[in-house]
């Protein structure tokens, strides 16, 4: 899994933000500003940007919603971008697979704290890196939990420099080495990827399936796919990168379209989705679970996605490791005194910028 992100591999647009507070109050605050309002900043800012195109979608709890668009879908071509043109949303995937998951605790079919090691043998089997580069057991079993706030041990190689050189000419498992103890630091990485293996383990489907029949299809998200059908296929918008710094000149990719299908799939990045059904999802959970089909989740579930998971553990970043020019240069959107979810990082303040303490990204 490649995330992408603006400073590395560009997805055109800043899409949705994934961006949620429960604070009924805070969105009831104030009425959103006039669309006219929002266009005229927003291509004040464009004017000063490189970005050939962007959507943005603002949404609340009452049902109001403003929407952005600017540029091109296709670079190079006379077609204007709209809300329901599809994009590679990368890590935005691994909200889905965070919810598919907490819907299995609510059935009962595992539990948020419980060893994982019956249900997926081969990733309790993966030993743990120390700094001074020996592999030891872990002892601690890997949880649900564990895996939903990225406190498993497991990272990428763009987010750990240990990882970043680790030889795998005769490395015989499914990842990459742990870092840590199950439930001692925190690091971003491949958890999210375990728990969509462990839905599909449990449910006995892909996740393309479990999606479909459980989420994406009971929310009426029918832009939102591992491989996108070929009837949609032309409404996926071009993406690019700015070199291996992350500084150079924005420059395209040139598989707009994939060629082949995707067989495995991962609960941490690779799905395809518009902004227009991304904002389902999400009004989804401002409205505490609930859709016009049905509900996905239970209101106490998405309360507690919502709460800071983490106790004793830091999420200082400011020395973190990450790979210039692909992933994850945090600093300035994490602050020390953040926190994790189920789902997301946690604002535990109220930004400068406009982000409510209680905000899950």
């Amino acid at each position: 899994m490649q995330p992408i992100n603006l400073k590395g591999i560009t997805l055109l647009l800043t899409a949705i933000s994934y961006l949620l507070t429960t604070n009924a109050a805070i969105a009831q605050k104030s009425s959103f500003p006039s669309e006219d309002y929002v266009t005229q900043k927003m291509d004040a800012l464009m004017a000063n940007s490189d970005l050939p195109a962007l959507v943005a979608i603002a949404i609340n709890s009452s049902g109001e919603k403003i929407a952005y668009t600017y540029g091109h879908a296709i670079w190079g071509t006379d077609s204007p971008i709209e809300t329901n043109n599809i994009f590679r949303i990368a890590s935005m995937t691994k909200l889905l697979t965070s919810i598919a998951a907490l819907q299995l605790v609510e059935q009962d079919l595992i539990a948020l704290d419980e060893d994982l090691s019956k249900f997926v043998p081969e990733m309790a089997d993966i030993p743990i890196l120390t700094r001074e580069k020996e592999l030891i057991n872990g002892e601690i079993p890997i949880t649900l939990r564990h895996l939903l706030t990225h406190t498993s041990g497991f990272g990428y190689f763009f987010t750990d420099s240990l990882l970043a050189t680790h030889n795998q000419a005769d490395w015989e498992y499914e990842d990459l080495p742990r870092r840590f103890e199950a439930g001692t630091q925190f690091l971003y990485g491949t958890s999210t990827t375990w728990a969509g293996k462990l839905v599909e383990r449990i449910s006995d489907m892909s996740l393309e399936e479990y999606f479909r029949k459980h989420l994406t299809g009971p929310l009426e998200m029918e832009r939102t796919w591992f491989n996108v059908p070929d009837s949609l296929k032309e409404e996926i918008v071009s993406y690019g990168r700015r070199g291996d710094d992350g500084t150079e000149q924005l420059v395209e990719i040139p598989n707009r379209i994939p060629k082949n299908k995707v067989k495995t799939f991962n609960g941490g990045g690779g799905l395809f989705s518009s902004p227009e059904d991304y904002a389902k999802l999400l009004s989804c959970l401002l409205n505490d679970g609930e859709h016009q089909n049905g509900r996905i989740l239970e209101k106490q579930t998405i309360d507690e996605m919502f709460k800071p998971q983490l106790k004793d553990i830091s999420m200082d970043i400011s020395d973190n490791y990450y790979l210039k020019g692909m992933c994850c240069d945090f600093r300035g959107l994490v602050k020390p005194t953040a926190n994790w979810g189920l789902a997301g990082l946690i604002d535990t303040e109220t930004t400068s910028y406009g982000r409510e303490k209680g905000t899950l990204l």
